[in-house]
């Protein structure tokens, strides 16, 4: 791991989305906060905010099949970070009169349409982020470097939690949103400093002449034939709607359930974040039985006990325990995907598989999302009943692995499509 890190750009690459999970997990915790200070439903409002999300991934993401393998991917992410930035900036500006006194309300919606406008941009900045590390590190390197990011981002990410929960209560909510905007800043500065050849792209006067439609058919028509890409984009999207439900029933099931706080919900999560060191650690290694077909069957079967056990159970030390199980397994589960698919597909058309997931596990979280704000029945059942049904669900989810697994090994293409 120590020589990846010798790579002046994956290091740079590396520490900006360090920052960014970061920021991004203060500023949830932040809003959580609003939320809970200003009466509003926590689950409810938090189903709200990743709908927003969520949402373009699936209305932008042919756009992005057709268009994130013209630019080069270091471009596209210095500009939706700096971008990113001043919409952070105005978020926090408008919520500010409600958070000094001024005035007792704003609108939310006006809130969930700025946060819709940062999913817009981050529908092409993932697809060319993880596009760009094979550009950065050889391909025997990997399953490495995605280890690295997992690790980092988990811990990052359920740190960001822990501090953004101290935050939002001890200091203020308007602290805790304007440090994602300090964070866009600085992963803007790192990655503008990454030096790299110009890689491979599908511009040119053929592209100009042929247009985006041409290219989306392409890139779908590639994704289609090619021997695995669609059966592992599939599988990331039916594991996205299971995540996408925990997302928002973690929520409840903390402050309603266990009885804690938004400090509370933060501290709890470092359980996860710590299990998830460990899974990701251990994936890491590159030992045989990581690259092993059966390992997304297993990793489905654990999840869904853990969910079933924590559905059981309102004690606050047995969810700790339950939760570090949860996120060493959950967190190694895209790990051998992201490097199949980054090593498989080809460099001009890598940027337009992983829009294709995009899209795909976007469309599944949308489903997941608005089940949660939009329907009586999961806005009336319990977070633990919702608990179970999850486990369960995971269970399916691994039966129905194995049949993607088998649809990726009998499917005659074999991904040329020019």
């Amino acid at each position: 791991m120590a020589s990846l890190l010798d790579n002046k750009g994956f290091r740079r690459l590396w520490i900006s989305q360090i920052a960014l999970a970061l920021g991004d997990a203060v500023m949830q915790m932040g809003l959580l906060e609003y939320f809970r200070a200003h009466g509003y439903s926590e689950r409810t409002e938090t189903a709200k905010m990743f709908f927003a999300v969520a949402l373009p991934g699936l209305l932008l993401g042919p756009l992005a099949i057709a268009y994130v393998d013209r630019w080069q991917r270091r471009h596209v992410l210095i500009v939706s970070d700096a971008s990113r930035a001043v919409i952070v900036g105005v978020i926090a500006a408008w919520l500010l009169p409600v958070l000094l006194g001024q005035v007792a309300f704003r609108n939310l919606f006006a809130v969930y349409l700025l946060i819709l406008v940062i999913g817009s941009i981050t529908t092409f900045y993932y697809p060319a982020r993880y596009a760009l590390i094979p550009n950065l590190v050889g391909n025997e390197r990997l399953i490495q470097a995605n280890t690295l990011f997992t690790t980092s981002l988990a811990i990052a990410g359920v740190g960001g939690r822990a501090i953004g929960g101290f935050v939002a209560e001890r200091i203020g909510v308007e602290w805790a949103i304007l440090s994602n905007a300090v964070a866009y800043v600085v992963a803007t500065a790192l990655v503008w400093r990454i030096q790299m050849e110009p890689h491979a792209t599908t511009g040119g006067a053929d592209a100009k002449e042929s247009g985006g439609w041409a290219d989306l058919k392409t890139g779908l028509v590639y994704i289609w034939q090619h021997p695995s890409a669609l059966s592992l984009a599939l599988l990331s999207a039916v594991f996205a709607f299971l995540a996408g439900v925990f997302a928002v029933e973690i929520v409840g099931y903390t402050l309603e359930t266990l009885g804690l706080r938004t400090g509370g919900f933060g501290y709890l999560l470092v359980a996860a974040g710590a299990g998830a060191a460990l899974g990701v650690g251990m994936v890491g290694r590159g030992k045989p039985w990581t690259k092993a077909t059966w390992l997304p069957f297993v990793q489905l079967l654990l999840v869904g006990a853990v969910l079933i056990l924590m559905g059981l159970t309102a004690r606050v030390w047995i969810t700790v325990l339950l939760l570090f199980a949860l996120g060493a397994i959950a967190a190694t589960i895209l790990i051998p995907i992201d490097a199949k698919l980054q090593k498989e597909v080809d460099d001009k058309r890598r940027g337009a598989v992983f829009a294709a997931r995009g899209m795909l596990t976007s469309a599944t979280m949308i489903v997941a999302f608005w089940l949660q704000f939009g329907t009586k029945l999961f806005q009336r059942t319990p977070a633990p009943q919702i608990m179970l049904w999850l486990g369960f669900g995971s269970i399916a989810a691994a039966v129905l692995t194995v049949a993607m697994l088998q649809l990726g090994r009998r499917n005659p293409g074999s991904g040329s499509v020019a």
